[in-house]
C-alpha cells in the first residue's frame, strides 16, 4: 500500500531529486508531476491544485516536501503548508530543523534529516503509517492551530507582519548583491 503523495514540478534541483529516489527504494512512494513517471505513466495529467491533486493528497498520509535549496535560512514553500491543510503529514528537508519549528503547528511534520539514512527514515514512516496511535500524533495540534496558505487566506495579514517585523525584528541580513543571491539558488 503506497502513503504516500509527492508532486514535482521544478526538475532543476538535482539533490532533491536523488533524495527523493533513494527514499523511494525503502519505502513505496506514488509520484505525481513532469520530473517523476510513476507507474501508471501519467505523472503529468494530475496538476497541481487540480481534481486529480486533491483525490491523491485525501489518500495519502505523508506528502514529500523537500524544498529545492537550502542555501537559505527559512526557506519553506507552499508545499509544507498545502499538505498541512490536505491533513498529509510533510517530510520536510532544507532549512534547519527550528526553522520549521518556528512557524509550524507542533509536531506537526517529520524532518528527514532527523534520520540517518533513507531506510531509517522509510522504518518510521512505516511505524508512523500503521500504527493508528502514532499517526494521530502528528494531528493532535489540529485541535488548537489551522493552516492557511492560499492568498486569499492569508493576504489580510501580509502587510501587518511585515510592518510588525521591520519594526521589531534585530536579527537582520544584508545582501549588497541581490543578483548573487538570486543565482546562488538551487
Amino acid at each position: 500500500m503506497k502513503l504516500f503523495g509527492k508532486f514535482v514540478s521544478n526538475c532543476g534541483p538535482k539533490t532533491r531529486l536523488e533524495n527523493y529516489a533513494q527514499l523511494k527504494e525503502h519505502f513505496p512512494i506514488s509520484a505525481f508531476g513532469k520530473c517523476v513517471v510513476n507507474q501508471t505513466n501519467d505523472s503529468q495529467q494530475c496538476a497541481r491544485h487540480s481534481q486529480c491533486e486533491l483525490e491523491k493528497l485525501s489518500k495519502s498520509k505523508f506528502y514529500l516536501a523537500f524544498e529545492s535549496t537550502t542555501l537559505r535560512r527559512d526557506y519553506i514553500t507552499e508545499k509544507f503548508w498545502r499538505s498541512l491543510s490536505h491533513g498529509v503529514i510533510p517530510i520536510v528537508r532544507g532549512p534547519k530543523r527550528r526553522s520549521y519549528e518556528r512557524v509550524a503547528p507542533p509536531n506537526s511534520f517529520i524532518y528527514a534529516n532527523d534520520f540517518s539514512d533513507p531506510r531509517t527514515l522509510a522504518k518510521h514512516l512505516n511505524d508512523v503509517g500503521t500504527n493508528q496511535n502514532e499517526y494521530e500524533k502528528y494531528h493532535k495540534w489540529r485541535i488548537n492551530y489551522e493552516t492557511r496558505y492560499l492568498s486569499y487566506d492569508v493576504e489580510p495579514f501580509r502587510f501587518c507582519e511585515l510592518c510588525y517585523k521591520l519594526n521589531t525584528n534585530r536579527d537582520r541580513i544584508w545582501y549588497t548583491d541581490v543578483n548573487k543571491y538570486l543565482s546562488e539558488i538551487d
